[in-house]
């Protein structure tokens, strides 16, 4: 087997550990339903992972390198510059706005809450936070050099959004009925605002324009207990982005208050079988 098939089979292992321990809960996996769903021998995935708990914590880093790589993209697509659009595109990126999202957020927290009585997996835990930390630092000290954020300590923005957005995630995902999409949005937007000192609301991109098959208006996410939503105008029956920066630079909302957010129950399935 050359190094590219192996990268690949490697790949193509991680993938099926993402869907099936975000879907049934790390518990319920087995080395073997994972090399079924990647179409590999169970010998190949002991393989390249030691134990479940690495395959836990590369599956999760796996997961957040592609969500990196999809924030990277839009930011590229979009053209949105200022550490303040930077805050916000962050916030986002944090939400689970897709089905990947919704995988992700279920891993974070099954490392989350075997962390505690592992070294080991505390210590991935404690990576993957610094890791995805590192970006909100860098962009509230950017707002700091602009002059539009004031009188905060970067790391510490960092780590008090990481706390904030990682709670509110697992709390959409568990479909927690005093809360929705946009208001967590908005209840995110207005606290790290307070925390840097920016004057105004922070310029977030339309909901419509975030959230997947945006063209429509109306938003649907399709992996189990995924979140929908359909964001519509104030005085309309639907909702057309034309100029997101201009909107934000108003200090105006742009839809996120305004979106109506419900969600899909999650169908039977078998027992003890994934942001």
């Amino acid at each position: 087997m050359d190094r590219h098939e192996q990268v690949d089979r490697r790949g193509r292992v991680l993938d099926a550990a993402v869907e099936l321990i975000a879907r049934d809960g790390f518990d319920g996996v087995r080395i073997a339903d994972v090399a079924r769903q990647a179409g590999v021998s169970t010998a190949l995935v002991h393989y390249h992972f030691a134990h479940r708990a690495q395959l836990l914590t590369e599956a999760l880093t796996h997961s957040l390198s592609r969500a990196e790589q999809r924030l990277a993209r839009s930011a590229g697509e979009v053209g949105r510059a200022g550490a303040d659009r930077r805050l916000a595109d962050l916030i986002d990126f944090a939400l689970p706005f897709t089905d990947d999202d919704v995988r992700e957020a279920r891993l974070w927290a099954e490392l989350e809450s075997r962390a505690a009585g592992s070294p080991e997996l505390a210590e991935a835990l404690a990576r993957l936070n610094r890791r995805t930390e590192q970006p909100v630092a860098d962009a509230v000290a950017a707002g700091l050099a602009e002059g539009i954020f004031h009188d905060c300590v970067p790391a510490e923005v960092a780590t008090a959004a990481q706390a904030l957005l990682a709670g509110l995630s697992v709390r959409l995902t568990a479909h927690d009925p005093g809360l929705d999409l946009a208001g967590v949005r908005e209840l995110a937007g207005r606290q790290l605002s307070r925390l840097v000192g920016y004057a105004g609301v922070l310029p977030f991109r339309p909901l419509s324009a975030v959230l997947p098959e945006s063209g429509t208006g109306t938003a649907t996410a399709t992996a189990p207990d995924a979140i929908t939503a359909t964001a519509t105008a104030p005085d309309a029956a639907t909702s057309t982005s034309t100029s997101t920066d201009s909107v934000a630079e108003r200090g105006e909302s742009t839809g996120a208050g305004r979106a109506a957010v419900g969600r899909r129950r999650r169908p039977a399935r078998r027992p003890a079988a994934g942001h």
